[in-house]
């Protein structure tokens, strides 16, 4: 098959006018939080001991707030510099996903690799929402392909990215960025039988080059947490997580299942048809049927995914780490029953799906702007037209992969156009932390910082665009230790209000507001005949 450059070019351009439409959008929750540490990072000049509201952190390593930082120094703190010094970093995924798909099949697999890659959700819309695992997803990919290239070139230069890489991804969120590469690796090699390599003295360099890698990371949780901070990094925060007894509670084992299928929209369907088409050849040929990519790709796949299904924390953002990989698969997939017309029936089966999927991202595409949150700018509807239009015109020609892709690629951006421009801006309306921010820089003095008390208030968006963050107090127990302040500002539910003037402190109540976060807002919530009942109190209070 030979691509046309517009594919390209077009495709392209719509998942970049989807970033861009995206950027304005606040960072709240998890994300708010990575970029606030960096931001202390960059206030503090502290690389090694990581902070957030002055507390020591030791959630995550600090890859992503060391990118963070180094892009508030150079550029100043804005939300904007944060976003895109990620995503000129993970332009190096899409570049890796191209290659790796092209070393293990062919540079078609990796082109339209890439593409899916480049123009998913799970990418345009981490790249917005950043978490840890968006970065992890962009060096996992970049290892394995190194690695992959070194066993078959046997350069060593590629040798010594590939196991860079893994110490990278290991800076970015622990032992699970070692996890990904031997499985990929492992598996092929032990499929292989090729014991020799796998015993090979080469992989005992790798130990020194991850160690000094990850050793910052060692360091600052030694020197604020001791021995649990190593014991936190290798065993609590992944063991944990598996088993719940660090954190988590759910038990659906079928979870990154449905949860894939939304997050790599709009080629969910490639994706799942092309993993089970790549187990399937593996099981018929025996193993024998020497296609280098099959063991590679379900490698670093499978064995995740089984990991992450029994484990009781589960987050979708989680599935970034082999996201390209199942692209990939993917890809290849579309390349042999599109083009090379493998399995014909199956070729109008998977049209048939899509075109399915297609009607019903249309379907919800429409109801916010025209039920939920009405939308009246005209040009919101001019973009939304164009889409639909070269959409609709795509899904009416025959079936060849190049009408799928652009037919996928149309319906795909309108939806993610539509839950940037028109959704999150709206949803976030109702989120008060961002009206008490706002009116806590306006209205306090240059002292002044602004707290959190509480679970329910712990909302990081109000520490990253504060001009003073303070601290965040969770129990009354840190209440008391923090008194007397007088004049700090705190914001806090109606519980911890409610303590608060049961333990008789002396306050002035400035703003108390209907709330609802983002990430808690459900469909009866968005119709705006049901949403009265659903909304809970917050406040925002200074002490005397």
């Amino acid at each position: 098959m030979k691509f046309n450059r517009s594919i390209l070019l077009i495709v392209m351009l719509l998942a970049g006018m989807v970033i861009v439409s995206g950027l304005p959008v606040p960072l709240i929750a998890n994300a708010a939080k990575y970029a606030q540490v960096s931001r202390e990072i960059m206030w503090n000049q502290e690389w090694i001991n990581l902070s957030i509201g002055g507390d020591a952190y030791d959630q995550k390593p600090p890859l992503l707030f060391w990118l963070g930082a180094l892009s508030f120094t150079i550029f100043g703190f804005s939300i904007l510099a944060y976003k895109l010094a990620v995503l000129v970093v993970s332009f190096a995924g899409i570049f890796a996903t191209y290659k790796l798909g092209k070393l293990l099949y062919d540079k078609n697999t990796g082109f339209i690799a890439a593409v899916f890659w480049f123009t998913s959700l799970c990418y345009l819309h981490f790249h917005n929402d950043i978490h840890t695992d968006t970065l992890l997803g962009t060096i996992v990919v970049v290892s394995v392909w190194q690695l992959t290239a070194f066993l078959r070139y046997k350069k060593w230069h590629q040798f010594l990215f590939g196991i860079v890489g893994v110490g990278l991804a290991m800076l970015t969120k622990g032992p699970v960025g070692l996890a990904v590469p031997v499985f990929a690796i492992g598996t092929d090699l032990l499929w292989k039988g090729k014991y020799s390599e796998i015993f090979h003295w080469r992989w005992l360099i790798a130990i020194p080059v991850v160690a000094l890698i990850i050793l910052p990371a060692l360091l600052g949780l030694m020197n604020q947490f001791g021995a649990d901070g190593i014991k936190f990094y290798f065993w609590t925060n992944n063991m944990g997580r598996i088993t719940g007894t660090y954190y988590g509670g759910n038990n659906d084992p079928f979870f990154y299942i449905h949860t894939s299928l939304y997050l790599l929209i709009p080629w969910s369907v490639f994706s799942f048809a092309g993993i089970v088409l790549e187990i399937r050849e593996l099981i018929m040929s025996k193993g024998k049927s020497g296609r280098e990519g099959s063991l590679v790709v379900l490698g670093a796949i499978i064995p995740y995914l089984l990991i992450l299904s029994i484990a009781k924390t589960k987050n979708p953002h989680y599935l970034l780490a082999v996201a390209p990989f199942m692209m990939i698969v993917g890809a290849r997939w579309a390349l042999l029953v599109f083009e090379h017309n493998l399995f014909p029936r199956l070729k109008g089966v998977l049209t048939g799906i899509n075109r399915g999927v297609v009607v019903l991202l249309w379907l919800i595409i429409m109801v916010p702007p025209l039920l939920l949150f009405p939308e009246k700018r005209f040009s919101y509807w001019v973009v939304m037209v164009f889409l639909l239009v070269f959409s609709s015109w795509f899904f009416s020609r025959k079936s060849t992969l190049m009408s799928q892709l652009f037919m996928l690629a149309f319906c795909g951006s309108a939806f993610l156009f539509m839950v940037s421009v028109n959704m999150l801006p709206n949803m976030l309306k109702f989120q008060s932390s961002f009206d008490a921010v706002e009116y806590f820089n306006k209205e306090s003095d240059n002292n002044s910082a602004i707290n959190i008390y509480g679970t329910k208030a712990r909302l990081w968006d109000l520490f990253l665009y504060s001009k003073k963050p303070g601290k965040y107090l969770v129990t009354g127990d840190d209440l008391k230790k923090f008194l007397p302040q007088p004049g700090a500002w705190i914001y806090t539910d109606d519980a911890g209000y409610n303590e608060m003037k049961a333990m008789g402190i002396e306050m002035d109540l400035l703003k108390s507001y209907k709330h609802k976060t983002l990430t808690k807002q459900s469909l009866k919530f968005l119709n705006p005949e049901t949403r009265e009942a659903h909304f809970e109190k917050m406040y925002l209070v200074r002490l005397k």
